[in-house]
């Protein structure tokens, strides 16, 4: 197999982990392929020892930047999934072709709202089998963390009323909640995200909305 042929491979191979975190991540199977990953990681070391030419080496390094690209923001989502944050479907879809899209571009990524003061609350209405909390509608354009720490304060009370121990830290959940903001304000132009917070079958999660 020559060296253009190995990186093909492993292009393909990258692919199919994808596909792999997609189905873990999903629910389909219960464990991260983190050992597939980390024998990818090994390849794509030893094979940067045998490039010859020029092309083998541009080929090279499109596939190992899209690798550490997917890498990062499997990173990413694992942190989120054992800190117990439970997003949207729509706010992961959004985070993952903001990833995608950075795969594309050599890894690069939106960059996060800058700080600033200032974001309103409402009071939702109550549905029926649902408890009644308050949703937060949070800036795509500054960060508000005054917001920010009661949403914080009510995710956490909530995984207290049903007795899920697994509680991030403020910064590291104020930290994916901007991931997500900036995900979704790359593909949604929007000005404002509303996030509530939804507790079933003993499990706290909090969905994403943006609003025009």
């Amino acid at each position: 197999m020559t060296v253009e042929e190995e990186i093909k491979k492993i292009d393909t191979d990258i692919t199919k982990l994808k596909i792999q975190f997609d189905l873990y991540f999903g629910g389909s199977v219960p464990k991260p392929p983190t050992d597939q990953r980390d024998a990818l990681d090994k390849q794509l070391k030893k094979l940067q020892f045998n490039l010859k030419s020029s092309g083998d080496r541009f080929l090279y390094n499109s596939v190992l930047n899209k690798f550490n690209a997917y890498t990062e923001l499997w990173m990413k989502q694992l942190r989120v999934k054992e800190e117990g944050v439970h997003l949207h479907p729509l706010a992961r879809r959004h985070a993952h072709q903001a990833g995608a899209s950075g795969a594309a571009n050599g890894g690069s990524r939106p960059p996060a709202p800058p700080p600033a003061p200032g974001a309103a609350r409402r009071r939702a209405p109550q549905a029926p089998g649902q408890a009644q909390d308050p949703s937060w509608r949070i800036p795509t354009n500054r960060r508000d963390d005054a917001a920010l720490k009661k949403l914080y304060d009510h995710f956490i009370a909530a995984k207290d009323r049903v007795g899920d121990q697994k509680k991030p830290s403020f910064d590291s959940f104020a930290r994916e909640i901007a991931r997500h903001t900036a995900a979704i304000k790359g593909q949604v132009n929007c000005e404002t995200i509303d996030f509530k917070i939804y507790s079933k079958d003993n499990k706290v999660s909090i969905k994403a909305k943006p609003l025009k």
